[in-house]
């Protein structure tokens, strides 16, 4: 009868054999051995670092190797959108996949983004990804976003250790889940007082824990290696290039604005049926170009998001001049076309 556990140390060995994903980074593949499957890694540090190795780590999980089934990956965004609206930026994933040779529609249509905005909610993520691995057998990596924002943002008044309890309940399904599946596991999680959030027992279930820091302004950064089955602690410098948007030159606004549109033009606008529609598609593209400006100093939003502001506030400035010319109209009045009284 064969055993009905593997040892921690037979486990570690099996995955020796098996293909590693990289980071996209010489530097830090050398410093992890490669991200391996079966293994739980968990990174913490400056966000904007962080964002910037697992968008890597996505897009590197989902190459695929010549004659094989094209692998997959799940997402897990773990926020609170009363407290911090967490997302996936698909905009800046969209350039990382083109660069790195895959069509960025095809790259996300094999991604499953799951998502929970309270702890209940994180434990039955935990249940639906456990279904997931089970059905889908080309998933390669499981990335969780900011694995324990959800115990820390909790409004629900709850004491710690209750918090703790779910937070840890959901975690070991994840963990587990994964290890059986022989998936490779990555979580983020936020950092307080140079320590990872979670709390201890979340950095004793994890296999590799890596910090990660940025060196002033320039595109260098610091990662540490603190814990990892088979090496000592130690840390290296890397770059992932200089001044990068997930994985590529930052493009212009212009430029980036003109690419979307096109794609625009080619995917939504040839599909829709009304006529009217389509007019009213370009009526909207000679508003947003004469808006280029406020498109490109505001920060904090996706350029698709600057663009449906931009589309709101045109149709509320044509709602004002109709209802300003009604009111000329009905005050017997002459009223110009641009809503004001002559």
């Amino acid at each position: 009868m064969s055993p009905s556990f593997v040892a921690g140390l037979n486990h570690f060995l099996s995955a020796l054999d098996k293909p590693t994903i990289s980071t996209g980074c010489r530097e830090l593949n050398d410093l992890l051995g490669g991200v391996r499957p079966g293994l739980f890694y968990l990174v913490y540090g400056d966000g904007e670092a962080v964002e910037e190795l697992l968008s890597h780590l996505l897009v590197e999980a989902l190459r695929g190797r010549e004659g094989d089934e094209p692998p997959k990956v799940a997402y897990l965004l773990c926020g609170n959108y009363r407290v911090e609206r967490t997302l996936l930026d698909i905009q800046p994933l969209m350039h990382l996949l083109e660069a790195s040779g895959i069509d960025p529609e095809e790259g996300l249509s094999r991604i499953y983004v799951l998502t929970a905005f309270s702890l209940e909610q994180q434990l039955s993520l935990a249940e639906e990804l456990e279904k997931l691995l089970e059905g889908d057998p080309h998933i390669r990596l499981v990335l969780v976003r900011d694995v324990a924002k959800l115990a820390r943002d909790d409004l629900a008044g709850r004491p710690s250790a209750e918090k703790m309890q779910l937070l840890q309940a959901a975690v070991e399904r994840i963990v587990r889940a994964c290890a059986e599946a022989e998936v490779t596991l990555v979580a983020s999680t936020g950092c307080r007082d140079g320590e990872p959030e979670g709390g201890s027992y979340l950095r004793h279930l994890t296999s590799v824990i890596l910090q990660l820091k940025t060196r002033g302004k320039g595109p260098y950064r610091r990662a540490v290696l603190l814990k990892h089955p088979s090496k000592m602690p130690s840390s290296v410098e890397y770059s992932y290039g200089e001044v990068r948007m997930m994985g590529r030159s930052t493009p212009s606004t212009r430029a980036s604005f003109e690419e979307l549109i096109n794609r625009l033009r080619k995917s939504f606008k040839e599909a829709l049926i009304d006529e009217g529609r389509r007019e009213a598609f370009e009526r909207l593209v000679e508003a947003w170009s004469g808006e280029l400006g406020a498109l490109t100093y505001t920060e904090g939003f996706t350029l698709l998001d600057l663009l449906l502001l931009t589309a709101v506030l045109e149709n509320r400035s044509l709602i004002e001049q109709l209802l300003s010319r009604i009111e000329a109209l009905e005050g017997g009045q002459p009223c110009s076309g641009d809503g004001s009284s002559t």
